[in-house]
């Protein structure tokens, strides 16, 4: 999960061979229809669902650097096609259902992420409020990675009491033999673990061939890091690539 600086939506949201509509005039309809809806709910999800989801989905590519919102996963159209999120769920939120800063891409993986998300709210107890959008937090630096790959929150990172609680709930805890599938986005999967490993072993792999069994200086390391979060395709897990390259892996359990 990162930070995420979210752009312009489609110039037209309409499917093929249906008078163009853009963005703001799609929500303004649905803005006033929703006031005499009497299911908001259905009515926010079949509006949102008339909407040509190839175009958004396209956008939503470009402002994520081409990984998914939650688990950094690289997205890409198929069969399954990658699943629109709404951060804050139709069913709790039905207003937000065309608000842009709402929406945001995450991969179509049926254990973790949206799959394992549903409509369950990011928040940890009913009375507290969910957690920020990506637009509203950097999120790279609350969360932390072991040398094994394995994902959790910060102790320092810069969250209130029940955003701690939120994301700790969020991320789910690693697997065990007692312990498996858990947490609003299940990011300690097993798979998921072991493909952040090897994205890190990679990383290693293309430093120790750049410096040639050499020891690698702060600047290279820092310079790497740039590189990486600078890249309009963004590499798959950049967080703990950058949290190696950094040196700020915390030690697994």
């Amino acid at each position: 999960m990162r930070g995420i600086q979210k752009g312009r939506p489609p110039r037209n949201v309409s499917p093929d061979g249906q008078n163009r509509r853009s963005w703001e005039q799609a929500e303004a309809e649905f803005s006033g229809s929703l006031q005499s809806a009497i299911d908001r709910a259905p009515h926010a999800r079949a509006t949102f669902n008339a909407l040509d989801k190839h175009k958004l989905r396209e956008v939503l590519y470009q402002e994520q650097g081409g990984l998914c919102v939650y688990c950094e996963s690289r997205v890409k159209e198929g069969h399954p096609p990658p699943r629109i999120d709404h951060w804050l769920p139709l069913t709790a939120r039905p207003d937000l259902a065309l608000h842009w800063p709402n929406l945001y891409l995450s991969c179509a993986a049926t254990h973790h992420c949206d799959s394992r998300k549903g409509d369950t709210p990011l928040r940890a107890d009913s009375a507290d409020p969910d957690l920020p959008w990506p637009v509203q937090k950097a999120y790279e630096v609350c969360i932390g990675f072991t040398s094994l790959g394995e994902i959790y929150v910060r102790t320092d990172a810069p969250l209130d009491d029940a955003q701690r609680r939120a994301l700790i709930l969020t991320l789910g805890t690693v697997h065990d033999d007692t312990t498996k599938d858990n947490g609003i986005l299940n990011l300690n999967h097993p798979a998921l673990i072991a493909a952040r490993r090897a994205a890190l072993d990679g990383e290693k792999r293309r430093l120790e061939r750049d410096f040639a069994g050499r020891a690698t200086t702060p600047e290279a390391r820092a310079e790497r890091a740039n590189h990486l979060k600078e890249q309009p395709r963004l590499p798959e897990f950049v967080s703990i690539r950058i949290r190696w390259l950094d040196k700020t892996l915390g030690k697994a359990k």
